[in-house]
């Protein structure tokens, strides 16, 4: 039986901290396996942020196993290149088809939506404007900032990097070093640049559309500075998110999330003028800062009743590759270790199994995207002729067509990202357990 489908002989009471994809992915699959959930959040209301967001196919995989592969269809475009402006890094379609999933792009709205309709259908229970103040694990209960206090069998720490529920179980603050760089994204209308805009500018339109026989999507490099950008919401939509010194932005400040606004005319972009003109079109652009954070030692308390998941265990950068495929494989993980749950003795196992299973898949991503900036963020140079002279290799070779070799290095290189499947190793850790219970 699939785990989507199986229900926990055992149900119990989740209270999810943080209605972010990292909340709502977990409620909507341990709904799915019989438990009751509800999710508090800080939050007026449903985080419906600007840009859009990678789903390689290690993300796109589970959303189409649980269900959502017509929105997928809908929302989502596939991609299968990234194209540094003159020079090209592809995925052959033969190798994704081998990952298990396609490479998808989206607007973010549209993934949280889609994940915020699917844990409400499934049972869950959201409430917003509540701020937990405290946690508490004997007996697991958080306390609001209304005085109000809440009980439930576990609590689930989905509140971000800068999580109370993480100082509950590590006993301090996620300790954070600025990086130096931050990643702004467009507000245009509230979410990214309608493609009716660029009619009348035909370089842009044509770099903005979607092309069936080329579905790529541009990267645009620079000293310590990028910008990535996709099409999204069925073709009809631009996202451009842009990285960029802080050193170089007058009076930065210290505000940090996605509710800062930063006018266009305080950004330094400097870029080619055909990116100009694009960046050039929304009047404000949402800010998020950088920082270094390091993963939690622990995710769970002595208890095993409490528990950390996504960025409040290991924070990664937004806006990056797997910024949200990792709470993604964490909801997965989670849900299907707990579609298991028959006795109460077996909470702690299975929470330190998450951790067991997720802590190092989630530093090696996070090393991944890390060296990721230092290939982007090269200035002119030796080393940056290097770099566009191994990605114009790689698109030469491969205009040449690719043989048996090549399609098994390019397969090598992405296996342990892109063929991951969070269910897998979730069932195949049980059995393992399971068997050595019954030995």
């Amino acid at each position: 039986m699939s785990s989507s489908k199986r229900r926990a002989p055992l149900s119990i009471d989740f209270i999810i901290v943080g209605a972010g994809v990292a909340g709502l992915a977990s409620a909507f699959r341990l709904c799915q396996a019989g438990h009751r959930v509800r999710i508090l959040d800080k939050a007026p209301g449903p985080n419906r942020r600007a840009g859009g967001t990678h789903l390689p196919p290690n993300a796109t995989k589970v959303l189409v196993d649980w269900g959502f592969k017509d929105e997928l269809l809908k929302h989502a475009l596939s991609t299968r290149a990234s194209t540094f402006i003159s020079r090209c890094l592809e995925w052959k379609e033969d190798v994704l088809q081998e990952t298990g999933a396609d490479y998808m792009v989206i607007r973010y709205r549209d993934l949280y939506d889609m994940l915020y309709r699917a844990a409400i259908k499934a049972g869950a229970r959201i409430t917003y404007n509540a701020t937990v103040t405290k946690v508490h694990a004997n007996p697991p209960r958080v306390e609001l900032q209304d005085g109000t206090v809440l009980k439930a069998d576990m609590v689930i720490g989905a509140d971000g990097p800068r999580s109370t529920v993480r100082e509950a179980v590590v006993g301090w603050p996620c300790e954070e070093v600025p990086e130096g760089h931050s990643a702004y994204v467009e507000t245009w209308s509230s979410a990214i640049i309608p493609r009716d805009v660029l009619q009348n500018d035909p370089e842009l339109s044509n770099l903005t559309r979607f092309h069936e026989n080329r579905p790529d999507y541009p990267i645009w490099t620079g000293d310590s500075r990028h910008v990535i950008a996709f099409t999204v919401a069925g073709g009809a939509e631009f996202a451009v998110h842009a990285f960029l010194p802080d050193s170089e932005v007058d009076d930065i400040g210290d505000q940090d999330g996605w509710d800062v606004i930063v006018p266009r005319e305080r950004l330094p972009f400097h870029f080619e003028p055909k990116l100009q003109r694009l960046l050039d079109i929304p009047a404000t652009y949402q800010r998020v800062r950088l920082f270094q954070r390091e993963c939690a030692e622990e995710w769970t308390d002595e208890s095993g009743r409490l528990l950390l998941m996504g960025e409040a265990a290991h924070p990664l950068y937004p806006c990056v590759l797997q910024s949200c495929s990792m709470q993604i494989e964490d909801a997965e993980v989670l849900g299907t270790l707990f579609s298991r749950l028959r006795a109460w003795d077996q909470l702690s196992h299975l929470v330190e199994a998450f951790q067991e299973l997720r802590e190092p898949r989630t530093r090696a991503i996070y090393a991944k995207e890390t060296k990721a900036f230092d290939t982007v963020w090269v200035g002119p140079g030796p080393q940056r002729d290097a770099r566009d002279q191994a990605l114009h290799s790689m698109m030469t070779e491969g205009h040449k067509g690719w043989d048996e070799t090549k399609m098994r290095w390019q397969w090598d290189e992405i296996c342990e990202v892109f063929g991951y499947n969070a269910r897998d190793a979730a069932e195949d850790w049980w059995v393992m357990w399971d068997s050595s219970c019954q030995s």
